[in-house]
């Protein structure tokens, strides 16, 4: 699975994590991703949030098969406030932190807001995981042309906010205004884009043969600045719908994440607000089964 459509799917969840503006709210999820009927990674979704400020983080592991053949890792957190003197209520981050890891290629991105303009200063290095050596973005695989990829302007990024946010200010907006179609403009450190996000109407449907009340947001991603061509293609025919619960945590039960060249799901397995247990165990490997001697 891309890596890219990973970052996607995960976005979903943490609009979903935004729940209970007027309140104080913990959640910690634990959601399991599944590729062609195969599981290939974990996510844990931890949110704190209160009606002045939030914090959400989003860790992400590869397991079984893909695990074997590519262990990826993925942690994404933001951290901000919200100005309820405006209309709608807006969500102002102040600080988005993301890195990533495989066998041979790493990333650590730091992104500060300046409090006053909202214009964010992305800082990226990307680095040989073994050895520590530094790498360029022109020598990264999915860099075609081989040349530096360029910086979004200042005009671009000013009003966007990181991916994290993104996905709780369209929530938010989704909620208190009633609006059924929400466009947000985001600045991951490296690329700019839109995500449009569309509500529809609640209906029972039937996941893991239970039956359930659900609430559908579709969400696509419009391409601004930093794509190559082929790549724009790929992210305008990706879709995905998040299926909420109806009650007022409004929890998300499973995410639909594909295109015509790959589809992924993603279920909730446990909530470890109870029970930390589920999540506690995310990212260790799992032990062996023992075999019985010949």
């Amino acid at each position: 699975m891309h890596a890219r459509a990973i970052f996607v799917a995960i976005g979903l969840v943490a609009a979903a994590t935004s729940n209970g503006f007027a309140r104080e709210q913990k959640e910690r999820l634990l959601f399991d991703v599944m590729f062609g009927g195969l599981h290939v990674a974990d996510v844990v979704v931890t949110m704190d949030q209160t009606p002045a400020t939030y914090t959400s983080r989003l860790e992400m592991r590869t397991r079984g098969v893909l695990e074997f053949f590519q262990d990826f890792r993925a942690d994404m957190k933001s951290e901000g406030g919200f100005v309820v003197t405006t209309s709608p209520i807006r969500t102002v981050p102040t600080l988005y932190t993301r890195s990533w890891s495989s066998p041979e290629v790493a990333s650590d991105v730091t992104m500060p807001f300046d409090p006053l303009t909202g214009l964010s200063q992305s800082v990226e290095r990307l680095y040989n995981p073994q050895t520590g050596a530094a790498l360029k973005p022109e020598d990264m695989p999915w860099n075609s042309k081989r040349k530096p990829i360029p910086e979004v302007p200042d005009n671009l990024r000013a009003g966007a906010i990181d991916p994290v946010a993104a996905f709780i200010a369209a929530r938010r907006q989704v909620l208190e205004s009633g609006q059924t179609e929400v466009r947000v403009p985001i600045y991951d450190g490296r690329r700019r884009y839109d995500i449009i996000s569309k509500v529809g109407k609640s209906r029972i449907y039937n996941i893991k043969d239970q039956s359930r009340e659900l609430t559908p947001i579709t969400s696509r991603v419009e391409p601004v600045f930093g794509f190559e061509p082929d790549a724009e293609d790929r992210m305008r025919e990706s879709t995905g719908t998040t299926l909420f619960t109806s009650d007022e945590r409004f929890l998300p039960v499973q995410i639909i994440l594909g295109n015509d060249l790959f589809s992924s799901v993603m279920n909730l397995v446990a909530e470890c607000t109870t029970d930390p247990a589920p999540c506690d165990n995310f990212g260790q490997k799992e032990p062996q089964k023992k075999t019985a001697a010949n």
